[in-house]
Order: structure tokens, then C-alpha cells, then sequence
């Protein structure tokens, strides 16, 4: 196939995904057993990279490592190039071409990113996906395959095929999107099906490409975890572990004496039974080829060994003193509970230290501290606090890395960007990137003060281009709100790691 018409039509959002991190995934592989590859230094293969918003940040992030993105939407691939050729970045590179023909001589990839292919694609392609897996995955290499479930879409399924028999299939895809938007108010006034409405609610919301290409593309095939783990074997390949948040967790018991491929066998089916008592609808499995190491469920143990990053809030006053419940918010509107007086003192270190990540052991001595100062270290529990850390990183509430190369810059009197940055603010159609792989909702001012912080202007002046540019759009404030709001927004960028 040349291209993608309906990618070209509605291009799907190129979005920063931090669960696709090499530094994140070798995190995970590393909880569940196996050691994947440097990702400072690594060759990283994303297939349906779109315009590279995912993977272009990376090779930014990683100058040593070299990068190559696959897309089959033109368009994509052509916008993703062009930026690539503005950013003057050499180790990346955006291909247009089909997964199931890639070039002969793209080499052994130490980390593959598959995410939104495998359900989207006819079983020929997803053939092709697993045959390149197995391919060009390095010795100790990972891949990252995302893929719809089959336990939790089983009831979604009648509203795909509703929205698919009522949107014709003759229509462009914007017209169809539409016409989609129109159904979803007759469902939502014929249904009395709770899920099906909360779903309804969600898509209206949504992305119009997230409605249309999980909705009324051609292809969604959701995939049972037992079959989806006999595809990997019969292409060469093994699961070894979940990249997805997790709420409940494999634990095997009697399986002292078990060789590591009975173990296996029994992981998997209890990763299927997850599956169906939890209702799941999407996994974010890492793979590697069958003659690696085998891997295990998760083990906490492993914690000590990884360092840590975490962008948490919590509207309560902490307590310290008790092992009293308190919940903690992401950005995202996630909440999570700590119950443990050492793991809420940790959880108050990884957010001031945010995005910079604290190793296992500097966790530890930050928490301590904390305690102290409010008078009670000598209650200091490092088991009580790694089995609650254990729980926050399953959920993704903390981020675990093996990367702790990162340092954030802050504001200063001549306040500078990174070029990536910079270009991403002022390219219509780019999210921008914070260091930790997250896309920044920021709105047309912030935009365009991100854009211009080049190391040439005070923030005082920075002050008056911004309250010039607010004029211009009819908005007349006061040199003094606007220099607070800039210093303000400033930071905000700085917490990103934004600023050099």
C-alpha cells in the first residue's frame, strides 16, 4: 500500500506516549526479571510513528542513540521528515513505508515501539509486526506491542457496529466523523447499558481521530491474552512483561522448583485470568525473542535497583505521624492512595524533585529526612514503603527509570528553551514534549512565549512582548499581572525540564 487515505484525511494525534520510554520499559523488564538494553545508546524502531511526535522527542533526549520511524500515512511521514530537517537533529529519521515491506538493510533494533498497530491491522500485518519483532529485535532487545483486549471490548462491540452500519463507508473520513457524532446522540437517548453510555460520553469528548480510528476504521480485532501469547510463539517470541498501568498483580504461589518456561506457561494464564475478571480492553505487552532470558511476574525486590520520577499533588495536609490513607493526584486526574508515613514523605521528595528522578537509595534518604523534620524518624518502615512503592510504580502513580541523566534548568534572568521545544511551540499541529515523554496542554500564550525564549530576552522584557502580543488579541492587562503570569508560566516550563 503507498499510502493511508484515511490517515491523510484524519491523521491520527502524534502524541509524546511516556509508557513507550525506552528508560521506562527497561524499568519494567527489569521488575519482571530480564535486562534490556542501555537506552542512552540504544537503536530504537517505531512502526506507525506517525509524525514522529513520539519518537523525535526520544532521539532528542538520547544524541547517542539512533532512531528510525515507519509510516504508512504520507502525509505523516512527510510532515514528520520536514520537522526533523528544522530541528537539524542527525540520529532520527521519518520513513513513509509499509511495516510488512521494510527496507532490507534497517539492522537489529535494541527497542521496538509498536503502539495503536497490532488491533488496527488485517492478520497479515499483524503477521508482518511480529515477523519484523522477530527480525530485527536485538539479542537482549524489547518490544513494546499495544493491542485491544478481547475481555474488556466484548460489550463495546455492538456500539462499533452500530456506528459502523450508520456512517457510510462512501463519505471522507471528517464526514463520516461527523455523521459518527450524530449516532452517538441517537445511542446514548436509546441505551439504558451504563457502559455503553459511559463510553458514548467519552467519545463525544474525545479526539476525533481516537472516534474514527477505533470505531469505523476497517480493522479493530481485540485479542484474548492466551491468543495473542501463542501468536508470539509462533513467531519466535515471548512475553516478559506489561507496560500498562496495573491494578491487580500476578502472584504465583508453589512455584518453588518450577523451571522458568512451567512458570511461564502458569504467569500466562493467570495474566488471561486478570483479563477476564478485571473486564480489561487494553494491554501494553513487552516482547522479546524466545531464546532471551525468561522472564517472572513482578517483584518488588527489584525496586532498589531503579530510580524513580513522580508529578504528584495532594490537597490534603499530609499526615506523617500515622499510617492514615491519603490520596495523591497526576496531572491527569488520577488518584492514588499512600498510606505509610515513609511512602507519603517519599511521594512529597519525587514531587519537589520533579522531573529530576531519585535512585532507590536517595529515595530512601529523602524520605528519612523528611520524617525527621517532622519528628519522626525513628518510625522509618523501608519494607512498609517499598511494598507501597511496589503498588504506586504497578499503577503508574511513580514512574520508574534507569535513566538519571536528566537534570531540570530553571528560569534565570535570560530564560532560554530547548530547540525542540521552541519548534514544537511554533509549529501548528505539535504538542509539545515535557522531559518525562508527557504532552503539555498549553494554550496560544503560552505557545508563544515558549517559542521565543531563545536566551535572548529578560523576563522583564519577556513581559512586554507578552503583553504586547495579549493586546493584539483584545485582551489589555497590567505590565505587573502579566510579568506574574510570565513568571509564573516560566516555572511551569522549567518543571517540564523545558529550560536549558
Amino acid at each position: 500500500m503507498d499510502t493511508l487515505p484515511s490517515y491523510d484525511e484524519l491523521p491520527y494525534d502524534s502524541l509524546p506516549l511516556p509508557e513507550t520510554q525506552p528508560d521506562f520499559l527497561a524499568a519494567v523488564a527489569r521488575l519482571h526479571g530480564f535486562e534490556a538494553p542501555d537506552p542512552r545508546r540504544a537503536r530504537i524502531l517505531e512502526l506507525g510513528c506517525a509524525q514522529g511526535g513520539n519518537l523525535i522527542p526520544l532521539a532528542w533526549r538520547w544524541p547517542e542513540s539512533e532512531c528510525v520511524g515507519v509510516e504508512l500515512s504520507r502525509v505523516q511521514a512527510g510532515a514528520g521528515a520536514a520537522f526533523v530537517a528544522a530541528l537539524g537533529i542527525r540520529n532520527v529519521r521519518i520513513l513513509h513505508g509499509d511495516l510488512a515491506a521494510l527496507p532490507d538493510d534497517l539492522g537489529q533494533f535494541d527497542y521496538i515501539i509498536a503502539h495503536g498497530v497490532f488491533s488496527w491491522v488485517p492478520p497479515a500485518v499483524q503477521r508482518a509486526l511480529l515477523d519484523v519483532c522477530r527480525s530485527h529485535l536485538s539479542a537482549q532487545g524489547v518490544a513494546y506491542i499495544s493491542f485491544n483486549v478481547a475481555a474488556g471490548w466484548a460489550r463495546l462491540q455492538p456500539l462499533r457496529a452500530a456506528l459502523l452500519e450508520r456512517s457510510p463507508v462512501e463519505l471522507s473520513a471528517p464526514e463520516r466523523y461527523g455523521q459518527a457524532l450524530r449516532v452517538l446522540d441517537e445511542l446514548e437517548a436509546e441505551s439504558s447499558d451504563p457502559v455503553l453510555l459511559k463510553e458514548i460520553a467519552y467519545l463525544k469528548s474525545a479526539a476525533p481521530s481516537y472516534l474514527f480510528h477505533e470505531y469505523l476504521a476497517d480493522f479493530n480485532m481485540p485479542t484474548a491474552f492466551g491468543e495473542f501469547a501463542a501468536q508470539l510463539d509462533a513467531h519466535g517470541l515471548r512475553y516478559i512483561g506489561e507496560a500498562g498501568p496495573r491494578n491487580a498483580v500476578v502472584e504465583l504461589e508453589d512455584a518453588w522448583g518450577l523451571i522458568p518456561e512451567s512458570m511461564a506457561g502458569r504467569w500466562q494464564d493467570a495474566e488471561a485470568a486478570l483479563d477476564d475478571g478485571h473486564a480489561t480492553r487494553f494491554r501494553r505487552a513487552l516482547v522479546a525473542c524466545d531464546d532471551a532470558p525468561c522472564a517472572q511476574p513482578p517483584k518488588g525486590d527489584a525496586l532498589t535497583g531503579l530510580a524513580f520520577h513522580a508529578d504528584l499533588i495532594s490537597d490534603d495536609e499530609l499526615d506523617l505521624q500515622d499510617a492514615t490513607e491519603q490520596r495523591f493526584t497526576n496531572p491527569a486526574g488520577n488518584v492514588f492512595p499512600a498510606s505509610q508515613p515513609a511512602t507519603k514523605a517519599a511521594l512529597m521528595a519525587l514531587s519537589t524533585a520533579y522531573p529530576v528522578a531519585l535512585t532507590y537509595p536517595e529515595l530512601l534518604a529523602a524520605s528519612r529526612q523528611l520524617l525527621n523534620e517532622y519528628g519522626v524518624a525513628d518510625d522509618f518502615d523501608e519494607a512498609a514503603l517499598r511494598d507501597e512503592l511496589f503498588q504506586l510504580v504497578m499503577a503508574h502513580g511513580v514512574m520508574p527509570t534507569v535513566d538519571t541523566g536528566l537534570h531540570a534548568g530553571e528560569p534565570g534572568e535570560y530564560p532560554c528553551a530547548h530547540a525542540l521545544a521552541r519548534l514544537q511551540a511554533s509549529s501548528p499541529g505539535w504538542v509539545v514534549s515535557g522531559m518525562r515523554q508527557v504532552g503539555l496542554e498549553l494554550d496560544e500564550a503560552a505557545r508563544s512565549l515558549l517559542g521565543i525564549l531563545d536566551g535572548s530576552h529578560s523576563v522583564d522584557e519577556l513581559a512586554g512582548i507578552m503583553q504586547a502580543t495579549l493586546a493584539q488579541t483584545g485582551l489589555e492587562i497590567s505590565r505587573q499581572t502579566v510579568l506574574d503570569l510570565t513568571h509564573h508560566q516560566l516555572w511551569l516550563f522549567a518543571r517540564q525540564g523545558l529550560l536549558v
